[in-house]
C-alpha cells in the first residue's frame, strides 16, 4: 500500500469514529495529475497531461483583473484591452496574429476567443500538435499577450468600431432595465458602475494612454497564470513555461489589486423597471450574506458545498411541482445558495417568472414553498433521492475520468487559479462523496435556510413589460407579502406520495433479430428485427459509461393538413408534459433520480424521431422508456391545461422582442403565405389545441415501428445488448405500412426580393442575405459549398470587421438538404449600426463576387481545409458524431465507409472546384435581402458614405 493510499484509509476510518469538527479544516490533497508551479516573478502555471483528444493542447491565459479595476476614464477598457491583444503584438503586427493561428486550423470566434468580466480576463488558445513547433508558436502568442501588446494608435481607432458593435449587441430591454435596477440594489458597490462592456462615451473618446495604462497596470506576472491541458510531456512544457514567461517583470510600483464588496445594509432594497420590449415578468428576491467567503481547500468547505447543493436540488424539485397545476401560480421558479455579484460574495436567491397579472400570487407561492422548508424542513425520502443523484453523477465522472476531453478539464484549473477552493481528481471527489454523504442528516440541511433568509441585506427586483405597471405590487405590498408568509399559520408540512417501484409492471412479449450484417470498415452492424424495424449498432470505447440513441421515420407533420398545424406541431411536446406510463412528469422525475437515462420524442416537418442516452447500469430502464414512449400516452387533463396556460403567457411575452418580430416578419418575406411558416401562436390559436387530437396524432406517428430506423452508439456489449433490443424494440407494434414525407414547399420565394423590417427602439440592425435554389446533393458538392461559406466568412471578417470596423461578428453558412427535395440555402448575416447596414450589405456582396471571381488565395483555402480536417479528427472519436453521421448517411444512401473518407475529400478540394460551385449555385437569381431597422428609422446618408469610403 502506498503512503497516499494509507493516508486515505486512515482518513476514512477517522470519518466514522471521530466528530467531523475534529479535522474538518484539514487541507485536502490536490489532484495529483496536475502540476502547479509559480515562477520567481509570481507567474503561475497549471500543467495536466491528457491524451483526449490526442495531438491537441488546450491553453488558457488567465488574468486576475477585469473591469472592476478600471479608472473612471477606462470604463470598458479592460474589455477593449482583450480586443487589442488580437490586433498587434511584438511578434505579430496588426491582424497577422489571427491569420497566423488560422493557418494552424483555428477558427476565429470559435476556437480562438477570450472573455472579460468584472474580476477576470481569460484567453482561449487550443492548438493541434502534430507539428511539434506549434507549441512554441502558441507560447510565443501567449507570451506576447502577457507582456508584448503594441497598442498601435491606428489599430486602437479601428477597433473602437468593433467594440462599439459588441456594445450595440448588448443593448435591449434587459440591459435598459438592468441600468435602472442595479444602482438601487448595488448602491455603495463599485460593481454598479463597472459593467465590463463599458460606457459608450468612454469607448468612443478615450485617450490612447488610458488603454495602455490599464495593460501596464494589470497585465503582470503576479496576476497571471497559464493553464495547459493536453497531449504533451509536462516536464518539457514546464521548461518552456519558464523560458517564455520567467523573464517578464512586474512593475516597480505595482498597484494594489483590490477586491470590492457590497456593503451590508439594513432592511430591504426594492427596484422596479419596466420596458415596452421586455419579454416577461420576473421577481428576483435576494438575501445577500454579509462579508466575503473565499473558497478554501478544506473538508469543511467541500462539505458545505455539498450541503447547499443537496438543498438546491430538493427545493427546486418542490418548486417545479407547483407549475403542474391547472392554473399554476408562476411559470417558473428557482431557489438556491451560491455566488452573488462580487468577488467571493454569497447569496440566497429566489427567482420567479410570473404571469403578467399574478405578481402577488407568484411571489407568495414561491415564498410559501421556501417558508415551508424553513418551518418544517425536507423529508428523509427527499434527501435520500438527491444523495443518490449526487452519487450517480460523481460515479459517472470517475468512470469517465480516463476519457475526459482536455477542453472539459481546463476550465477547472482556470477557476482554481482565479477563485481558489478544492482541486480534486474525479476519483478523489467520489471517495470524498462516499465518505461525506452518509454523515449528512436531513436535520442539518433543514437548518441551512434559517441562516440564509434574513430580514436585512434583502433585495427585491421586479422587471416587466410597461403595460404591466398597474399590476406590479407597491413596495409596501411586497414587504407585506414577505411578512405575511413568515407568519402564515395555514402552511402545512410537505406531503409526499409513495412512488411506484418500476416503470413497467410486466415485460412485453419479445421479438427476434431476423438478420445481421456488419460493415467491416466502420464496425457498424445492421440488424433487421421481426417487426421490420432497422437497427444500426456502433460499439465504441470513446466513453466508458455511455450509450446514445436516435430513431427516425419519414412522415412527420407533412402528412397532415395545414388545419392541423397547432395540434401536430405541439403534439410531442405536450405528450412529454403528460409523463410516461403510470408516472406523471413530477413522479417520473423523482423515480429517475439517481439514474442516468433520458428519452425524448419529436414530430418535425418531415419525420418523427426519438433521441436519448443512458449509462450502462440503467440500460434496461432506458429501453423501457423507449418502449413506453412508443406505446403509452397518458391522459392528464390537468398537465395539459397547465402547459397551455404557461405557453400562452410565454408566447405573448416573446412577441414584445424586436428580434422575434424580425424573425416573424422575415419568415413572411421568405416564405410568403405558406401556411407552414408561421410566427408565434395567439391565445386563440392555442385554444384550438385538443388534447384528444394531440394524443391521436402522436399515437399515429409512433404506431408503426416497421419503418423506424434506430441508431445506437457507445459502449455496447453486443451479447448483452441484443436481448434488450429483442425484448423492447422488436416487440413494438408494427403494421408494415411504409410512409414517405410530402413536400410542404417550405422554400424561400424565387426572384430578387429586398425588404426592410422595422422593429425595436435600439440603434441596431441585422442584415440577412439569403441565396437559394435547386441543388445536386452529393458529398462532394456539400464539401465545396461548406468550404465556400467558410472562406467567405473569413474574408468578411477581414473586411467588414477588421478593415471597416463595422461589425462585431459576421457569418456565411450553407444549408444543404435532400429531403423532401434537393435544395440549398446560402445565408450571410451580421448585426451592425443601422446607418451602416446598406453599405455593409454591399461590402458583403462584393466579397461574394470576389469569391465567384476566384479572388482568394490558396492560403485562404488551406486555413479552411485545415480547420475542417482537425475538427473531423476530434469529432470522429465521439459518440455524438457517429450517432449523427449514421443517421445522415443511412438517410442519404451514401455508404457508411464514406464517413471515414472525410479528410480525403477535404484534401481533394481545389480552388477551381469551389469557384465552379459558387458560380453554379450562387447566381443571384434567387436572393432575398432583409434588413432589420429601428422603428421610425430615417437613415443617415453621410455615415453610409463614410463606410463606403473606408
Amino acid at each position: 500500500m502506498t503512503n497516499r493510499l494509507l493516508k486515505l484509509s486512515i482518513w476514512a476510518v477517522l470519518l466514522l469514529v471521530l466528530p467531523l469538527s475534529s479535522f474538518a479544516f484539514q487541507e485536502l490533497e490536490k489532484d495529483p495529475s496536475v502540476k502547479i508551479g509559480k515562477l520567481e516573478n509570481g507567474f503561475t502555471y497549471y500543467l495536466r497531461q491528457n491524451a483526449k483528444p490526442e495531438n491537441r493542447v488546450e491553453f488558457r491565459l488567465a488574468v486576475n483583473a477585469g473591469s472592476i479595476l478600471e479608472d473612471d476614464d477606462q470604463q470598458g477598457l479592460a474589455h477593449f484591452t482583450e480586443h487589442m491583444l488580437f490586433n498587434g503584438t511584438k511578434n505579430f503586427e496588426k491582424n497577422e496574429l489571427i491569420s497566423f493561428l488560422q493557418k494552424m486550423g483555428l477558427e476565429f470566434g470559435g476556437d480562438l476567443n477570450a472573455y472579460t468580466s468584472f474580476d477576470e480576463t481569460v484567453y482561449f488558445l487550443p492548438i493541434p500538435t502534430e507539428d511539434k513547433e506549434n507549441i512554441d508558436k502558441a507560447l510565443t502568442v501567449l507570451s506576447d499577450w502577457a507582456h508584448n501588446a503594441t497598442f498601435d494608435n491606428t489599430e486602437i481607432d479601428k477597433e473602437r468600431g468593433v467594440v462599439m458593435e459588441e456594445w450595440r449587441l448588448g443593448r435591449g430591454a434587459a440591459q435598459r432595465m438592468r441600468e435602472e435596477t442595479w444602482p438601487v440594489v448595488l448602491q455603495g458597490s463599485r460593481y454598479a458602475e463597472r459593467l465590463p462592456i463599458g460606457k459608450e462615451t468612454v469607448l468612443e473618446n478615450f485617450k490612447y494612454e488610458a488603454a495602455k495604462r490599464f495593460y501596464a497596470d494589470w497585465y503582470r506576472p503576479d496576476l497571471m497564470a497559464i493553464i495547459a491541458v493536453g497531449d504533451f510531456d509536462p516536464a518539457e512544457m514546464e521548461v518552456k513555461i519558464k523560458e517564455y514567461f520567467g523573464a517578464i517583470k512586474n512593475p516597480k510600483k505595482p498597484k494594489e489589486r483590490k477586491y470590492y464588496d457590497l456593503p451590508p445594509f439594513k432592511g430591504t432594497r426594492i427596484a422596479v423597471a419596466t420596458d415596452d420590449e421586455a419579454t416577461g415578468s420576473s421577481i428576483a428576491v435576494g438575501f445577500i450574506t454579509p462579508g466575503t467567503h473565499k473558497p478554501e481547500n478544506t473538508l469543511d468547505d467541500f462539505r458545505k458545498s455539498i450541503l447547499s447543493g443537496l438543498y438546491g436540488q430538493m427545493i427546486n424539485q418542490r418548486l417545479r411541482e407547483k407549475i403542474q397545476s391547472e392554473n399554476p401560480p408562476y411559470l417558473f421558479s428557482f431557489s438556491g445558495y451560491g455566488a452573488s455579484l462580487g468577488k467571493y460574495k454569497k447569496e440566497y436567491s429566489i427567482v420567479i417568472n410570473v404571469k403578467d397579472d399574478m405578481f402577488k400570487e407568484g411571489l407568495k407561492a414561491a415564498m410559501v414553498e421556501n417558508e415551508r422548508v424553513r418551518r418544517y424542513g425536507f423529508t428523509g425520502g427527499e434527501l435520500e433521492r438527491v444523495k443518490a443523484l449526487y452519487l450517480n453523477a460523481y460515479d459517472r465522472m470517475a468512470k469517465e475520468a480516463d476519457k475526459a476531453q482536455s477542453g472539459s478539464l481546463v476550465n477547472t484549473y482556470v477557476q482554481h487559479f482565479l477563485n481558489g477552493g478544492t482541486l480534486l481528481s474525479e476519483k478523489q471527489m467520489l471517495d470524498l462523496m462516499n465518505q461525506v454523504l452518509p454523515t449528512i442528516k436531513v436535520e442539518e440541511i433543514n437548518e441551512l435556510v434559517k441562516g440564509w433568509i434574513t430580514e436585512d441585506n434583502q433585495t427585491i427586483v421586479i422587471t416587466a413589460k410597461t403595460d404591466q405597471e398597474a399590476n406590479i405590487p407597491s413596495e409596501n405590498e411586497l414587504k407585506a407579502i414577505m411578512t405575511d408568509v413568515r407568519t402564515d399559520q395555514s402552511i402545512e408540512p410537505y406531503a409526499e406520495e409513495k412512488l411506484a417501484s418500476a416503470l413497467m409492471t410486466s415485460a412485453p412479449k419479445a421479438g427476434k433479430i431476423t438478420s445481421e450484417t456488419t460493415n467491416e470498415a466502420t464496425g457498424i452492424t445492421t440488424l433487421i428485427l421481426s417487426n421490420g424495424a432497422t437497427v444500426y449498432l456502433k460499439p465504441t470505447d470513446f466513453k466508458n459509461d455511455e450509450v446514445r440513441m436516435s430513431a427516425y421515420s419519414e412522415g412527420g407533420a407533412s402528412l397532415y393538413s395545414a388545419d392541423e398545424f397547432m395540434n401536430v406541431t405541439n403534439a410531442s411536446q405536450i405528450v412529454g408534459e403528460l409523463g410516461l406510463g403510470e408516472f406523471s412528469q413530477v413522479d417520473l422525475g423523482k423515480f429517475m433520480t439517481g439514474k442516468t437515462a433520458s428519452v425524448g420524442a419529436s414530430i418535425g416537418q418531415y419525420e418523427e424521431s426519438m433521441s436519448g442516452f443512458s449509462s450502462l447500469k440503467d440500460l434496461e430502464t432506458f429501453f423501457q422508456m423507449v418502449h413506453l414512449k412508443f406505446t403509452s400516452v397518458r391522459n392528464d387533463e390537468q398537465a395539459f391545461k397547465s402547459w397551455v396556460t404557461r405557453m400562452k403567457t410565454l408566447y405573448a411575452n416573446f412577441g414584445s422582442s424586436p428580434d422575434i418580430k424580425y424573425q416573424i416578419e422575415s419568415m413572411k418575406v421568405m416564405y410568403g403565405d405558406n401556411p407552414w411558416a408561421r410566427g408565434l401562436p395567439s391565445a386563440e390559436e392555442m385554444d384550438q389545441i385538443s388534447l384528444k387530437r394531440v394524443t391521436e396524432i402522436y399515437q399515429e406517428r409512433f404506431a408503426d415501428a416497421s419503418d423506424f430506423n434506430f441508431v445506437f452508439v457507445g459502449n455496447i456489449d453486443m451479447k448483452a445488448f441484443k436481448p434488450l433490443l429483442e425484448q423492447y424494440i422488436a416487440s413494438l407494434p408494427a403494421s408494415n405500412k411504409k410512409e414517405s414525407s410530402k413536400d410542404l414547399n417550405l422554400q424561400p420565394l424565387p426572384g430578387v426580393i429586398t425588404q426592410n423590417v422595422y422593429a425595436g427602439v435600439d440603434d441596431k440592425s441585422v442584415v440577412t442575405i439569403t441565396l437559394s435554389g435547386d441543388y445536386e446533393y452529393t458529398l462532394e458538392n456539400n464539401g465545396l459549398m461548406s468550404t465556400a461559406a467558410s472562406v467567405l466568412t473569413n474574408k468578411m471578417i477581414e473586411t467588414l470587421r477588421e478593415e471597416l470596423g463595422g461589425v462585431y461578428g459576421v457569418n456565411a453558412q450553407a444549408s444543404l438538404s435532400n429531403t423532401p427535395t434537393e435544395r440549398f440555402t446560402f445565408t450571410i448575416s451580421f448585426p451592425c449600426k443601422p446607418d451602416n447596414a446598406e453599405a455593409l450589405a454591399e461590402a458583403a456582396m462584393k466579397e461574394l463576387e470576389k469569391l465567384k471571381n476566384g479572388e482568394f488565395t490558396d492560403e485562404d483555402m488551406q486555413k479552411v481545409i485545415t480547420a475542417r480536417m482537425q475538427n473531423y479528427d476530434e469529432q470522429i472519436k465521439t459518440n455524438a458524431y457517429w450517432q449523427g453521421m449514421i443517421k445522415s448517411y443511412s438517410k442519404s444512401g451514401d455508404g457508411f465507409e464514406e464517413i471515414l473518407n472525410s479528410n480525403e475529400r477535404a484534401k481533394a478540394i481545389t480552388k477551381e472546384q469551389v469557384v465552379g460551385a459558387v458560380n453554379q449555385y450562387l447566381t443571384g437569381e434567387n436572393i432575398i435581402r432583409i434588413i432589420k431597422l429601428p422603428d421610425g428609422y430615417k437613415g443617415d446618408a453621410n455615415l453610409k458614405q463614410e463606410i463606403k469610403k473606408n
